[in-house]
């Protein structure tokens, strides 16, 4: 009798192990480089609207007064930037909570930021692990787990300070509540309860840990859409859920003389609707109480998602463009062959995890596919899923393979498996060696500081150098320093069928701009589409023709980012 517990244990030990190793690679890939270009974004742009929004948060202006992501992930960093301010100043660095120290020195902001995406990009791979675990068994969490803590999509975000992991983490901490839920009602059967004669079907035992379960899903689902809008279709897996955890409680409420829809509307909206939207508005309160700004940057987040801008006018069909190529780079040719052939054997399985899971990554896929902004990041709540219906693809081709065959399908699984993972662990080991050496943005700013004089008017674009602002001097000099500021122009991003009045050659001289720093981020993007930025082309093609160019900036050997061009007006 000890023989078999001693193996139980020592599988529960090697087990253990081998999820600590695959979160602390998956902890090594995301904190490689996580500081580098700091104290400036330069890893992604977004950075630069998320961290000044969470440090605004911090200071007490909780209203971001901008909703084209919701509040959430801003409340989050602000929470972590107060709890950091004590033991900041016990280092004698000051009070963290400063505007001074904020535009002085805004690396401590950024970094603690990017290290939330870190922790909890990581905390998303132990939470895959637990979905696959508790509904296909420990290989396939574990084997699920090694596949998301290398793939590069998941592995460059959790790097940014950015909303997309952390939801990420909140839809897995969702699913992984929701399929307890689920399970936890299975088979319970119905009960007689005392003094019930009739043996009317009532609530099994299970029903308070299944009640629990469910609504902390849904409170779960409803922070995952706080943080990222399209989470909201976190609803269908969670509705599929629900009915898997209710049905014996609405079948009691029938039995002892209710409705069935009404049973159902009660039961749904109590558990679940109600719920995720509650979790949702405590954190964004603002789309309530700043509904008509909400409202307005809702609605023109939405026309981008429509039409698409700088870069994927082209793109083609939305969802094919989703598969190749994001999710091709997402998470590999390979891993993505598994994926589709582990959702049809989802379709054909339809296990309770299949039923809950695979109509929802179907259903968001189409969905995204709709769209014409069709960046990689938006793949990302499915890549999970995705990577976790294909392992288990490969798990259930052993577990159901003929004794016979048994080795020969391992070995083949094993090695395919293999290839799966080694492709993308070596994309992600090479985006964390880019993040080293100079970027060109940091080599135009000190060629500027050096060689053109302060207080020059000059209008910069997005993706340019990171100048010192002239109305900011005061902040720098209270800290002792004087460095060299100008004043700046901000060249707003050009969108098709909009009036670009900021490109505007005779705007810029009649407001006396001295000089123009331009990023290939924009121009390249826009000359690929000319015919949707017709007066961005004409601005370009005139700056080259008509002023000076006085400093261009590429990327030399060690070095990384934009070519950027500096234009001296008459």
């Amino acid at each position: 009798m000890s023989r078999p517990a001693f193996g139980r244990r020592l599988r529960l030990d090697l087990s253990g192990v081998l999820l600590l190793a695959i979160l602390a690679l998956a902890l090594a890939l995301r904190l490689k480089g996580v500081a580098w270009g700091l104290p400036y974004s330069f890893v992604n742009a977004d950075e630069s609207m998320v961290v000044p929004k969470a440090f605004a948060a911090a200071r007490g202006h909780v209203n971001p007064q901008f909703f084209f992501y919701p509040s959430f992930y801003f409340y989050l960093a602000g929470a972590l930037y107060v709890l950091a301010a004590p033991a900041w100043w016990l280092l004698g660095n000051g009070n963290l909570l400063t505007q001074a120290s904020f535009v002085v020195d805004p690396a401590p902001y950024f970094l603690l930021a990017r290290l939330l995406s870190v922790a909890l990009g990581t905390v998303s791979v132990y939470l895959l692990y637990r979905l696959g675990r508790d509904a296909f068994g420990r290989p396939a969490g574990l084997l699920a787990a090694l596949f998301l803590a290398v793939v590069p999509l998941h592995v460059a975000y959790s790097h940014m300070a950015v909303t997309d992991v952390t939801a990420v983490a909140f839809a897995l901490l969702a699913l992984v509540l929701l399929q307890l839920a689920a399970r936890v009602s299975a088979g319970k059967g119905t009960a007689a309860a005392p003094g019930n004669k009739q043996g009317v079907a009532v609530a099994p035992d299970g029903a308070p840990r299944t009640r629990r379960l469910l609504v902390l899903g849904a409170v779960a689902a409803g922070l995952a859409t706080s943080t990222k809008y399209n989470l909201g279709m976190l609803v269908l897996p969670a509705t599929v859920a629900a009915v898997y955890a209710c049905r014996e409680e609405a079948a009691a409420r029938v039995a002892a003389g209710g409705g069935t829809l009404l049973a159902w509307l009660r039961l749904l909206g109590l558990r679940l609707y109600l719920p995720m939207l509650a979790a949702f508005v405590v954190a964004s309160p603002f789309v309530l109480l700043d509904a008509p700004h909400f409202l307005s940057d809702f609605r023109r987040q939405t026309e981008i998602m429509d039409r698409g801008w700088l870069g994927f006018e082209h793109a083609g069909n939305g969802f094919w463009y989703n598969v190749t190529p994001n999710l091709t780079g997402a998470i590999g040719v390979v891993a993505l062959a598994l994926a589709v052939a582990g959702l049809c054997w989802a379709l054909w399985r339809r296990t309770r995890l299949d039923l809950i899971v695979a109509p929802y990554v179907i259903l968001y896929f189409a969905y995204i596919g709709t769209w014409k902004e069709l960046a990689d990041r938006y793949l990302l709540p499915i890549v999970p899923l995705l990577l976790l219906l294909a392992v288990r693809f490969g798990v259930d081709l052993v577990k159901q393979a003929r004794p016979r065959s048994r080795l020969v399908v391992t070995a083949a699984v094993v090695v395919v498996l293999g290839v799966a993972v080694a492709l993308p662990l070596a994309e992600s080991i090479a985006f964390d060696r880019t993040l080293s050496g100079t970027d060109t943005r940091e080599v135009a700013r000190e060629w500027i500081q050096d060689n053109v004089p302060a207080g020059s008017l000059i209008a910069v674009e997005n993706y340019t150098a990171p100048l010192v602002l002239e109305d900011d001097l005061d902040h720098y000099r209270a800290a002792g320093l004087d460095p060299v500021a100008f004043r700046l122009l901000l060249l707003r991003l050009p969108a098709p069928d909009t009036p670009d009045v900021d490109r505007d050659l005779e705007r810029l001289r009649r407001e006396s701009v001295d000089h123009v720093l331009v990023s290939s981020r924009i121009y390249d993007r826009v000359l690929a589409a000319p015919e949707e930025y017709p007066a961005a082309v004409e601005f370009y093609e005139r700056l080259d023709a008509e002023t000076e160019l006085v400093k261009e900036f590429r990327p030399g050997p060690g070095e990384r980012g934009p070519v950027l061009k500096l234009y001296r007006l008459d």
